[in-house]
């Protein structure tokens, strides 16, 4: 009875373990679409809040990206902790960056892994632990729930490096910071180009203990949670 048992249980774990992960018919559609994303215009939105409780940056503009011509403008308006800080005018275009006539020297890698109002995140089918289909109006959606922590550092650096200290982090410890409850959809046209995309997640960022002599401080106790929601609707 108990080798009867035992081998129930190797064959139910060998059935989950089968049908974990995501369907790759759920996942290539989205590849082949987003990955060779060339020319696009889109407008969009962005929602971080403290907590779940505190809109710290509330931000909604337009996009004009050529990936081919490698060239971007764009309109961003920006709401920072409840006082607008207006409409900023940014271009990328010859290795230069210019935000408001600001210039600054970057790389066209550099400024897509800079800024999340950018380009879409695609997450290989090995970091997508699930995947569904529906169909809307606008074509059809794919939704992806991602696993922890899937590329890290990329996220760190689309929120940027001043998002930590607006939301009262003293200093981060970037390695340790986490990311979960990852989301994204990608929506499809009948021809099967991108009409939209979003991607949800929350940080939780981790700060660095005061050094209080002779005190082990639990690192728990100074931990800061942040919720992320951007969305992006394309101009086809």
């Amino acid at each position: 009875m108990k080798k009867s048992l035992l081998c129930l249980v190797l064959a139910l774990s060998l059935l989950l373990c089968a049908c974990s992960g995501a369907d790759e018919t759920l996942i290539t559609p989205v590849t082949q679409s987003f990955k060779d994303f060339g020319t696009a215009d889109y407008g969009f939105s962005l929602r971080i809040e403290l907590g779940g409780r505190t809109c710290v940056l509330l931000a909604s503009g337009n996009i004009s990206m050529d990936e081919n011509s490698k060239q971007m403008t764009g309109e961003i308006e920006e709401t920072l902790m409840g006082d607008n800080i207006g409409i900023m005018q940014v271009e990328w275009k010859n290795g230069t960056m210019k935000t408001d006539g600001i210039e600054e020297k970057l790389t066209w890698e550099e400024m897509r892994s800079s800024l999340i109002y950018a380009h879409p995140l695609v997450f290989d089918s090995e970091q997508v632990k699930s995947a569904e289909k529906t169909t809307t109006i606008a074509g059809t959606l794919y939704r992806h729930y991602v696993k922890d922590n899937s590329q890290n550092k990329l996220l760190y650096s689309l929120l940027g490096s001043a998002l930590p200290e607006v939301c009262g982090v003293v200093s981060v410890v970037e390695d340790e910071t986490e990311f979960k409850d990852i989301v994204c959809e990608y929506t499809l046209d009948k021809e099967g180009n991108p009409a939209g995309y979003s991607v949800s997640f929350t940080v939780i960022y981790q700060d660095t203990p005061p050094y209080v002599p002779g005190v082990n401080q639990d690192k728990d106790k100074y931990t800061v949670e942040v919720d992320v929601e951007f969305r992006a609707n394309y101009n086809n």
